[in-house]
């Protein structure tokens, strides 16, 4: 399996997730591999950006990029990394 293909399917399963929480009514994937967030779920009172790692990464360079980008205050920033496990970090 490619790295691609890997990534698309852990962003797939992120969007699922997000879905069956059903706090957002909103849950699309950016499409394009350029675009510094994967995934982008809308509430009525929240905007949630996600970048979704997995495999091998540098966490504090990829906390540094996000952290820099500015969002408006209604939204948030978060990395989601798998390992055995899900971990989510804001940012």
């Amino acid at each position: 399996m490619t790295p691609y293909k890997k990534g698309y399917l852990k962003e797939l399963e992120v969007k699922r997730i997000l879905k069956r929480n059903r706090k957002f009514h909103t849950v699309f994937r950016a499409a394009s591999t350029h675009s510094p967030f994967d995934i982008i779920a809308i509430s009525n009172s929240r905007i949630l950006f996600l970048q979704v790692k997995s495999g091998r990464f540098n966490l504090k360079k990829e906390l540094k990029k996000l952290k820099e980008i500015k969002v408006p205050n209604c939204a948030e920033k978060q990395l989601w990394s798998i390992g055995k496990h899900w971990k989510i970090i804001d940012c």
